[in-house]
């Protein structure tokens, strides 16, 4: 296990992400950041290799580390304008682990979670545990659109010749589960990202220490340093500290993910 981590940091420094204001290092961490297991908070995620200050860039992830449909797929070769963005992105991480250890992601998609706790992957008995009809209703119907996206997605994922076991309703659930809570905000894709590093980071809804003075939380440029997004200027997607932390501490995100739901 210690030898694919250290594997996967290293093609990752490799395509250019870093912690580090010098990108050309080894490792993708070392700098600001270790990759740590926090068992009562989150699992794994970063933790502070040293004093933080709020604001700190402390990650940076250049837009061609990026995974987003262009990178994968030829939407122009493929046209399906009957599915949503986030369907083909779906299908197009379906395809993409078709290819095993032949694709370049491979050291990123081999450390995506095997399983998700989403309401389209709730069982019958998972279903009636949730007592009131409001909440049934809700997982019966997340479970039905998503059967419902991935009929509608079938004829693509055949005509690319996607393995059987890939075909199936529980793989659609795997990727689309993927795609709905690791996925990051971007401005040229409304199916967002995946961002190998970055989505290490474990999501802290913002609380009264992220949100600053009244001038502070109307100031964009106090948001962008609190918070992360793509950042045009330099072609990459940057991490900012969202408050101080002392060495050792688990660094979170919070906006990242709002950003996300809504496409702020």
């Amino acid at each position: 296990m210690e030898e694919e981590v250290e594997s996967f940091v290293k093609w990752a420094a490799e395509l250019g992400i870093s912690d580090s204001p010098d990108a050309k290092t080894h490792s993708c961490l070392g700098h600001s950041l270790s990759l740590s297991y926090f068992p009562e908070a989150g699992g794994r995620g970063l933790a502070a290799l040293r004093d933080l200050r709020k604001g700190d860039l402390i990650l940076r992830v250049p837009k061609s580390a990026l995974i987003t449909t262009e990178t994968l797929f030829n939407k122009d070769q493929h046209a399906h304008p009957s599915l949503s963005s986030t369907q083909i992105f779906t299908v197009c991480l379906l395809y993409e682990m078709g290819k095993g250890k032949s694709s370049w992601w491979y050291p990123y998609l081999m450390h995506l979670p095997h399983t998700y706790h989403v309401l389209a992957t709730f069982r019958e008995f998972d279903k009636k545990a949730l007592q009131l009809d409001d909440a049934i209703w809700a997982a019966q119907k997340a479970i039905s659109k998503a059967k419902s996206e991935w009929k509608e997605a079938k004829q693509l994922m055949e005509q690319l010749q996607l393995k059987p076991q890939l075909l199936t309703f529980r793989s659609w659930l795997w990727a689309s589960a993927t795609i709905s809570s690791r996925t990051l905000h971007i401005p040229w894709d409304e199916a967002g990202c995946l961002c190998p590093v970055g989505d290490l980071f474990n999501y802290a809804a913002p609380g009264e220490e992220t949100l600053g003075s009244d001038e502070e939380q109307f100031d964009p440029h106090f948001q962008r340093l609190t918070d992360a997004g793509f950042d045009e200027a330099v072609a990459a997607y940057c991490f900012y500290a969202r408050q101080d932390y002392k060495k050792g501490q688990q660094v979170l995100q919070t906006l990242t993910l709002f950003n996300i739901k809504f496409g702020v």
